[in-house]
């Protein structure tokens, strides 16, 4: 039997790309067979550098019959990669409420959602759990490093906690990737979100179920590029309004400086992030004193 671990369709982020990788490899080292399988475009978090340390994954899925399936950084069943097939999942791993009692039910003890920055800090929990961490491999565990950076905004999310910092200190020690490299490699981020913007941007747009109905969030995190939204509103505003007449925004997070845009056109949304949030528009901005990633900005838009 294979075990195959991937993700969603559409829009593969540095978390899914790195949770897929290190946990196939984990499976690897108990003796069981298996792959991870990351189809649809990369955001920007998987920047040149990142995939220049060669982790092994597959793009495309060929079935076979005794597969199995594992999950990682999802649990939406509206959004798993459509090769997926349901009855053969056999293990959830994901960071977000919305879901619990679906896979609890469905898979008991092998149901693993809890809300923490970074579903790679799971997936290195599992690592030394299992007695694996000292034999884990380099571009592993340099993939998790990235993806607790990443989904933590560089341990300064309201959300992180103190696993999340646990596992960013045990893995910038693995790894020897210090602060300069975190800088380095949001910087590197940014040159590729500005190389091929539209395209990013459209990969790292969601579509989420909200108390208010339908809501679309865009996300982009910059390390300290003040200029984005003079820059850029116009070609965001196109992007978002794809999605209308549904309310949208786009999340942008200036992480060196610790807080957000929030940046919308629809004036049915703006009011929601308003009233939920807190804040204030000045024309079709808004400013939030700290840094919020996109699943925070959901689990207040769901509650």
């Amino acid at each position: 039997m294979r075990t195959v671990v991937t993700a969603g369709e559409k829009g593969a982020d540095i978390d899914v790309f790195a949770c897929a990788i290190a946990y196939a490899e984990l499976l690897t080292l108990e003796g069981k067979e298996s792959v991870a399988v990351i189809p649809g475009a990369f955001t920007s978090s998987i920047t040149r550098s990142i995939l220049a340390w060669d982790a092994p994954y597959d793009s495309m899925y060929t079935p076979a019959t005794n597969d199995e399936f594992v999950l990682v950084d999802i649990s939406d069943p509206k959004h798993f990669a459509s090769f997926v097939e349901h009855e053969r999942i056999c293990e959830v791993y994901d960071h977000r409420h919305g879901h619990q009692d679906y896979w609890e039910e469905k898979l008991g003890e092998d149901s693993h959602l809890e809300m923490v920055g970074s579903c790679g800090t799971l997936i290195w929990e599992e690592y030394k759990m299992r007695n694996k961490n000292a034999y884990i491999s380099s571009h592993s565990a340099k993939l998790l490093l990235a993806s607790v950076v990443s989904n933590n905004l560089a341990m300064k999310s309201e959300l992180t906690t103190e696993r999340d910092r646990l596992a960013y200190t045990e893995l910038k020690a693995i790894t020897g990737l210090d602060e300069e490299w975190v800088s380095d490699y949001y910087y590197e981020q940014e040159k590729m979100l500005f190389s091929h913007f539209t395209d990013y941007v459209e990969a790292d747009t969601k579509l989420v179920d909200t108390v208010h109905g339908e809501f679309v969030i865009g996300q982009i995190e910059v390390w300290d590029n003040e200029t984005i939204l003079s820059e850029y509103s116009n070609t965001l505003e196109a992007v978002m309004k794809q999605h209308e007449p549904t309310p949208w925004m786009v999340n942008i997070s200036i992480v060196s400086g610790g807080y957000n845009y929030l940046f919308s056109t629809h004036a049915v949304a703006k009011k929601i992030i308003e009233n939920s949030f807190g804040v204030t528009f000045t024309g079709n901005v808004a400013k939030t004193e700290k840094l919020l990633m996109r699943k925070y900005l959901v689990k207040v838009l769901q509650t």
